[in-house]
């Protein structure tokens, strides 16, 4: 067991330090490689020519402050307004709201951004169409920098929403009813006692969607060739993307990420002291815990009306602007005669017979598959291995080091990468695989280790223990005991990772070729006016919202599988003599409800595990 926690300890080792290490080396060796370059040599050149360039370098870091602090801010509130909502108040379809949130979680960010792109077109994106209907002759102008953090935050609200919901529905009301009786307002309550309690968990949504929001390189690329030049996502992809007749600035690339790899360092630390005393603003007890519901009253329309407002700018008008752009033949605005006259579905049929979507697709699944099983099986070791040990400040640095994926921002683990394979592969061929991608994507690990360490922490010492008094190694222990009480939730983080990796577009947009590029890099040539020959906006369309579908497909049906195994498991259980139905007994043997009772409440735990 200690050889198996060593290895998959190695394997994250070599996933998230190695290739930091090598762009930390890479800023200070050379402008171009670090190794095999005869010009590569140990200095701080990269770091002056940022200082020489001054004014491009104070550029950047506010473009970006801007950007994705604005985009965050905006974010956020939007998610607690939608989260207090649906668990605070009394609104009328808070199932419903809950769902229509959740819902662009599944559309692939390249798509969404893509979607936002024609749902603004100057000309023919309906929301202008919708704009221009209103006294005032309103139009967005979907190049402008204010317009693309409001695409960005747009873009980020489910990942706090989804963050928030529980924060917030692990919060005891008492103590917002007291507040209430001693005459203080709602707002007063929220200033005074809501956001203190729920600080330390809100400071840590924040952190994540500000890292999240940095690494994102799709609106950027999309909105931002002019306005957002200087935004970080894309100064980096700017420099190792040279012009013909240059080379890459590969050393003054490197030099930038290690600047913001400091800047998300100093965020996820300042998150760690802030929330390191968060258990004293705990407030569920066993005694007298409930929700508080706000009665919304008068409210309620104007509430339903911001939501439906937010559901039509995330969801409705995007999508229906790329379907409007799968029919069309070229950007038209939309009208009933063109409807009539100038619309066809040629488009969809010409996706599905094209062989490279397919090949596409199949090199995403795979892509995806086999990042998610790597980074599970490494984390779901090495978190038993930590949880059971003791607590030492070896394992406290490996228990931290392991989590801290959640600091890396896409954007920089994609240069990264990209970097180490570079480096690597005059001896071992890597660059431009699709074994580079999979490793690549590997890198967020840290989503899978929280997960299994916390599922590990719910298993009692006990069974493990009787385990070995029955002559079963370490290994046969958690292997035959502990493996099956952890599969649910290996089975939920791999379902959580494998969306992630089919949607994922920064990291192959480094690392991805022809040869290897997944489905994502491929529509984004289709849609990209610079691709030549690639180009064909309205079969990127079509190709846009058949990736959705299967996306959402796949993703459901995979998480339907997964509970058809839990329900059927439960039924199994409640089976056995003694936990569930009794075997055939004799007439006077004295019934078990107790251990009925059991039963049933374990199947019914199932069966909402299920559901959820």
């Amino acid at each position: 067991m200690t050889v198996t926690t060593v290895i998959a300890g190695s394997v994250i080792f070599l996933l998230l330090a190695i290739p930091l290490a090598v762009q930390v080396i890479t800023a200070f060796r050379g402008p171009f490689l670090p190794f095999g370059v005869s010009s590569a040599k140990w200095s701080v050149d990269n770091f002056v020519t940022l200082w020489e360039l001054r004014e491009d370098f104070w550029a950047v870091l506010g473009s970006t402050a801007v950007f994705v602090g604005g985009s965050t801010i905006i974010s956020l509130l939007m998610a607690f307004g939608l989260a207090w909502v649906t668990v605070r108040t009394d609104a009328p379809f808070r199932r419903v709201i809950s769902v229509l949130v959740i819902v662009p979680f599944i559309v692939p960010p390249i798509v969404k951004a893509q979607a936002y792109l024609l749902m603004l077109s100057p000309e023919s994106g309906v929301l202008n169409q919708v704009l221009r209907l209103l006294p005032g002759d309103l139009v967005v102008d979907p190049y402008a920098f204010s317009t693309m953090v409001v695409i960005q935050s747009l873009t980020n609200v489910t990942f706090p929403y989804l963050m928030i919901v529980p924060i917030l529905t692990s919060m005891d009301g008492s103590l917002e009813e007291s507040a209430r009786v001693s005459g203080a307002s709602w707002p007063q309550t929220l200033r005074r006692v809501t956001l203190p309690m729920l600080w330390p968990g809100l400071l840590g949504v924040t952190v994540l969607t500000f890292i999240l929001g940095l690494g994102s390189l799709e609106v950027p690329l999309l909105f931002g060739q002019e306005s957002g030049k200087d935004i970080f996502a894309l100064k980096l992809w700017t420099l190792i993307s040279a012009s013909a007749g240059e080379l890459p600035q590969y050393g003054l690339a490197a030099a930038w990420g290690c600047v913001f790899l400091v800047i998300t360092t100093i965020a996820f630390v300042i998150y760690l002291r802030a929330t390191r005393d968060a258990e004293r603003r705990a407030s569920i007890s066993g005694k007298g815990f409930r929700p508080t519901v706000m009665k919304l009253g008068g409210w309620k329309p104007p509430v339903l009306l911001a939501v439906f407002v937010f559901t039509l700018l995330t969801a409705i008008l995007p999508l229906f602007a790329l379907f409007w752009s799968a029919i069309t033949p070229y950007p038209i605005a939309f009208s009933f005669e063109a409807l009539a006259t100038q619309t066809h579905f040629t488009a969809f049929g010409e996706v599905l017979g094209d062989p490279e979507f397919w090949a596409s697709l199949g090199r995403t699944l795979v892509i995806a598959g086999g990042s998610a099983t790597i980074a599970c099986v490494a984390a779901t070791v090495l978190a038993y291995g930590i949880a059971r040990g003791r607590r030492t400040v070896w394992t406290k640095a490996v228990d931290l080091f392991a989590s801290s994926s959640v600091a890396i921002p896409a954007v920089i683990a994609g240069f990264a990468m990209f970097l180490t394979f570079m480096v690597i592969n005059p001896v071992i061929p890597l660059a431009g695989t699709i074994a580079a991608l999979v490793i690549a994507y590997s890198y967020r690990v840290s989503i899978a280790y929280r997960s299994g360490y916390s599922a590990t922490l719910q298993i009692r010492k006990e069974l493990e223990e009787a385990a070995l008094v029955s002559g079963a190694s370490p290994l046969e222990g958690f292997r035959k005991v502990v493996v099956p009480l952890l599969m649910p939730t290996v089975f939920a983080v791999w379902i959580q990772m494998f969306i992630l990796g089919t949607n994922e577009f920064t990291l192959p947009a480094f690392l991805a070729t022809p040869e290897s590029r997944p489905l994502s890099v491929y529509m984004y040539a289709m849609i990209n006016p610079r691709s030549a020959q690639l180009y064909a906006p309205d079969a990127g369309a079509a190709m846009a919202l058949i990736f959705t579908l299967l996306v959402f497909l796949i993703g459901y049906g995979l998480q339907w599988a997964v509970s058809l195994v839990a329900i059927g498991r439960a039924r199994r259980r409640s089976a056995i003599p003694g936990l569930g139905a009794r075997p055939a007994a004799a007439p006077n043997d004295p019934p078990a409800p107790a251990t009925r009772a059991v039963a049933a409440q374990e199947l019914e735990e199932q069966k909402e595990f299920a559901d959820r």
